[in-house]
C-alpha cells in the first residue's frame, strides 16, 4: 500500500496525506481525521509517533541538496522561502555526494522540521519513501512512486530550440551527455530524440563526459570528426566547455555549430560567444515544492504561449517526461544567445 493510493482514495495529494498523518494540526480536523481513518482501513502503515495537534509558531522547512556552489540551489531557495507564511522560514543543508550521510542526516531531520525539500540523487527511493511516511518530503528533479516530485519538462525548451535550428538550416544536433544527474539527463535526450524524429531532424548522443567545463572541451575533440551542425549539451557548462575547445581547434561558433546549454547558470552569458541556454523555471519550482508541503495547489507559473505548446506537443506524439501521478511538470522556455545565432525571440512565434 503506498501513500500515492490513500491519496487518490481520499481524493487530495500525498503531502497532504503526509500531513494529516504527521502533523494534523495544519490541515482541518475533520479533514484530518478522515484521511487518517481511510488509511488505517486501507492497511497503510501509520506513524510510529503521535502526530502533533500543534498548529502555532513557524512553519520551519528544510531544503537539501547536494552542492550549493552553482547558484542552482538559490533560486529554488528563494522560490520556496516565498511561498511560506510571514513567520515561516526554509533552512538549506549542503548533503555533499556520499549517500550514507545524506541519508543518515535525512533520519535527523524527522521530528525537527515541518517538511523537506529533497534535490539530491544522494538517497535511494526506499529510504525516501519510508521518511515520507514520517514528515511531508516532496523530491525534485526526478520522479519517485509514492511521493510528490517537481519536474522541469526540458520539451518544450527543446521544441522551442530545435525550430530555431531547422529555421536555420542546420539538420544535424550532437547531444553530449552528463555522467551524473541520471534522471535529468535521460529525460533531456528522450526528449530530444522524440522531437528531432517529429521534426526529421538528426540527432546523436556522445559521452557521458563530467558536467564541467572541461568535460566540454574533452567532448569538443571528438566532435571535430562527428561535424554536427548543432550541438546540446547537458549543461551550460558543458556547452562553454565546448565552445572554447571548438574555438582552440579554429571551429566557429556559431557560424559553423550552434551550441546550446541547460540551467541558464552564471557561466552562460560570460561565455564569448555567450550561451544559448534552455532555462529551468527553478523559482517557480522551489515555489511549487513548499505550496506542497503546505498542502496547497502549487502555482506553476504557465503562460498561454506555454500551454499551447505543450498541447500541440502532446497532439504530435511528443510524451510528458513522467507518467507519475505524483510529478507536477513545469515548462521549460528557450533563452537566445550568440552561440545560436543572431534571431530574435519573435522567430518563436508559431513553434
Amino acid at each position: 500500500m503506498r501513500m500515492i493510493d490513500v491519496a487518490a482514495r481520499a481524493g487530495v495529494s500525498p503531502s497532504t496525506v503526509s500531513r494529516a498523518l504527521n502533523n494534523p494540526g495544519r490541515l482541518n480536523s475533520q479533514t484530518a481525521d478522515h484521511i487518517r481513518s481511510l488509511a488505517r482501513s486501507m492497511g497503510y502503515p501509520l506513524p510510529d509517533h503521535p502526530p502533533s495537534r500543534d498548529a502555532t509558531g513557524p512553519v520551519m522547512i528544510t531544503f537539501l541538496v547536494q552542492d550549493t556552489s552553482n547558484g542552482i540551489s538559490s533560486q529554488i531557495l528563494a522560490g520556496a522561502q516565498e511561498a511560506l507564511p510571514e513567520q515561516g522560514a526554509v533552512g538549506i543543508i549542503e548533503a555533499g555526494a556520499e549517500l550514507g550521510r545524506t541519508e543518515d542526516l535525512l533520519e535527523q531531520l524527522v521530528g525537527r522540521t515541518h517538511g523537506i525539500i529533497l534535490a539530491t540523487d544522494q538517497v535511494r527511493a526506499p529510504t525516501a519513501r519510508r521518511l515520507g511516511r514520517h514528515l511531508p518530503l516532496v523530491v525534485l528533479n526526478r520522479p519517485m512512486e509514492g511521493l510528490p516530485s517537481v519536474l522541469p519538462d526540458a520539451s518544450t525548451g527543446l521544441a522551442q530550440a530545435l525550430e530555431l535550428l531547422r529555421r536555420q538550416g542546420r539538420r544535424s544536433i550532437v547531444y553530449i551527455a552528463s555522467r551524473v544527474g541520471a534522471w535529468s539527463d535521460r529525460s533531456r535526450w528522450e526528449s530530444l530524440q522524440a522531437l528531432s524524429r517529429t521534426m526529421g531532424l538528426e540527432c546523436r548522443r556522445m559521452g557521458p563526459v563530467n558536467p564541467t567545463v572541461q568535460g566540454g572541451r574533452q567532448a569538443a575533440i571528438a566532435l571535430e570528426q562527428e561535424s554536427p551542425d548543432a550541438v546540446v549539451a547537458y549543461n551550460d557548462l558543458i556547452a562553454a566547455g565546448v565552445i572554447l575547445g571548438l574555438q582552440s581547434k579554429g571551429i566557429t561558433v556559431p557560424d559553423r555549430v550552434g551550441v546550446i546549454g541547460f540551467d541558464n547558470t552564471m557561466v552562460a552569458p560570460v561565455v564569448k560567444p555567450a550561451v544559448a541556454t534552455i532555462r529551468i523555471p527553478r523559482r517557480t519550482i522551489g515555489h511549487a515544492a513548499a505550496d506542497i508541503l503546505l498542502g496547497r495547489k502549487p502555482e506553476t507559473g504557465q503562460s498561454r504561449q506555454q500551454a499551447a505548446l505543450i498541447a500541440q506537443l502532446r497532439k504530435a506524439g511528443i510524451p510528458p517526461v513522467t507518467e507519475d501521478r505524483g510529478a507536477l511538470t513545469l515548462p521549460t522556455s528557450l533563452i537566445i544567445r550568440d552561440s545560436l545565432g543572431t534571431l530574435t525571440s519573435s522567430a518563436l512565434e508559431g513553434v
